[in-house]
């Protein structure tokens, strides 16, 4: 891994965490696909379960707490996450920045002997977070901003209640003073690790105008919306329709179904245990206090403003797509905190409206079982084009490997006749993904690959091939062709003038039956 890191320079040592989860899970299952997918939904349910504690740890009642976090478990605003391999670390960002801003709440009323456990517990998790990846940065300055207000509450409750002082707030110990200082070191533990990104990072822009990238940050932001609270918001009713007439699966339904009754049942009995637990006099309120309108409103004004803090970290990187279901939308993941926080307040909100506590209950319980059940039909649906892709992949690869038994040292393959994508799953889009699999199994990393695009260019000395505004150029010589897999045939390209006769004779136009898609963003299919 570290000789990896070495021959690649910047690119891996920008975000070391995700090349170290990388290869311990390549070391753990190999090229079986089954034990990533496992680890990585594992890391993201760990990440919605400390959400859900979180949440408690800041007062949240146990029925919003809990909403929020199976709301934010099936979201499919950030589903690329959870399908594409490169992206599985992004999960184990999030699941550290909540373990970090646990275990700091967890300080606040820990003893003597637990506090620098959770400390050292927090320091950890923040550096592997952003080690990781980097949405999740601008969230540690609303960590402090959390973790004084939770101070400030466990105060007036000790001085309240002063029996329970020394249990809930150890006044020596937390001086503002003191707390400043060891939220401070939040902070200067971060300075590194920001300086590293900064001098490492290939995506900084070298000449950094604030007004334009206030600009761009602000069109990020309107295409986020539209996105987060427009696709998978208003329009949810449209995107089910879409996947029912056209990707429509019935087992994927049915299970769908029988998890919304389990989340209704589930959030339904929460309510009832709470109103049991309450005195004779609080039962009566039990639902105006849980579903409360200035509550809920509280909630979608901290939800809106979480989302917006998610994309902030985009001031500095550069133009990033918004995408609804392609690799894109892993950009979406920080925000995505504040997508679960809002659309339960949304649907609190609307349930308080009315006046029988009852229906109140079955409302709010039924319009998150509604919301969970959809979400996971639409993952589900663009899952499915994900294991389509996969399949495809393996029969392009045995196909190459059975046509060219062996290949030069240093040879030049550029695919032609495979869709670079299916729906929103890459197929093979690039050159690091087809020529690292043909360099694995011909134990020789001197061969290249790349595909056929319409935005390939011929030229006098080699041929070039464009991804995400990135030039490649790969020279003419003896071991240069390529492979027409839908015909099976194979076309050396030893000149210019040999390009040309294939690109302009053979393959005119750059016939291409595959349907429009676009690096980040795939296919679209909603």
């Amino acid at each position: 891994m570290l000789s990896l890191v070495h021959l690649r320079h910047h690119v891996e040592v920008f975000r070391p965490g995700q090349i170290l989860y990388m290869a311990i899970l390549y070391k753990l299952f190999g090229l079986e696909p089954l034990g990533y997918h496992v680890v990585n939904t594992t890391v993201l349910a760990v990440a919605s379960v400390l959400f859900y504690l979180v949440l408690r740890q800041l007062g949240g009642t146990r029925v919003i707490a809990l909403s929020v976090g199976l709301v934010f478990s099936v979201l499919p605003h950030f589903c690329a996450t959870r399908f594409w391999y490169a992206a599985f670390q992004v999960n184990l960002s999030l699941a550290l920045y909540f373990l970090s801003l646990y275990s700091d709440l967890r300080m606040l009323q820990a003893s003597h002997s637990g506090f620098w456990l959770w400390k050292l517990l927090g320091w950890m998790s923040l550096l592997g977070s952003v080690l990781c990846y980097e949405t999740v940065l601008p969230f540690f300055l609303l960590n402090l901003i959390l973790v004084w207000y939770r101070r400030h509450e466990l105060e007036s409750a000790a001085e309240t209640v002063p029996r329970q002082s020394c249990a809930s707030l150890s006044r020596p110990l937390f001086t503002p003073m003191r707390l400043g200082l060891l939220l401070g070191s939040n902070l200067l533990l971060l300075i590194p690790v920001v300086i590293a990104k900064v001098l490492y990072s290939s995506r900084l822009p070298r000449h950094l105008s604030i007004g334009h990238h206030f600009r761009w940050l602000t069109q990020l932001l309107k295409q986020a919306f539209i996105v987060s609270y427009g696709v998978y918001g208003v329009e949810l009713p449209k995107v089910l329709l879409k996947i029912e007439h056209d990707y429509g699966n019935l087992t994927v339904a049915l299970l769908a179904i029988i998890l919304g009754l389990a989340v209704f049942i589930f959030l339904r009995r929460r309510f009832v245990c709470a109103k049991a637990a309450a005195t004779p006099g609080e039962a009566n309120q039990c639902s105006d206090a849980f579903l409360a309108r200035r509550a809920m409103l509280c909630l979608i004004g901290i939800g809106v403003l979480v989302f917006v803090l998610g994309y902030a970290i985009f001031l500095t990187d550069g133009f990033p797509k918004i995408s609804a279901t392609g690799i894109s939308n892993r950009i979406n993941s920080a925000a995505a905190i504040g997508i679960a926080l809002s659309f339960v307040g949304f649907i609190g909100l609307f349930s308080a409206c009315f006046k029988n506590d009852a229906l109140k209950r079955n409302l709010f319980c039924g319009l998150i079982a509604l919301l969970s059940a959809s979400n996971v039909i639409i993952n589900a649906t663009i899952g499915s084009f994900w294991v389509r892709a996969y399949r495809q992949e393996q029969i392009v690869l045995q196909v190459i490997y059975k046509t060219f038994p062996q290949l030069a040292p240093g040879s030049i393959l550029l695919l032609d006749g495979v869709c670079p994508y299916d729906g929103p799953a890459i197929v093979f889009e690039s050159s690091w993904d087809l020529s690292r699999a043909l360099g694995r199994h011909y134990h020789d990393l001197s061969i290249q690959a790349d595909v056929v695009t319409s935005k390939l260019q011929v030229e006098t000395d080699g041929i070039s091939t464009f991804l995400y505004n990135r030039r490649t150029k790969y020279p003419y010589g003896k071991d240069m062709f390529v492979y027409r897999f839908d015909k099976g045939s194979t076309y050396p390209l030893p000149n210019a003038e040999a390009a040309h006769e294939y690109f302009e004779t053979i393959r005119p136009a750059f016939e291409n039956r595959c349907p429009p898609g676009q690096e980040g963003l795939g296919s679209p299919i909603f």
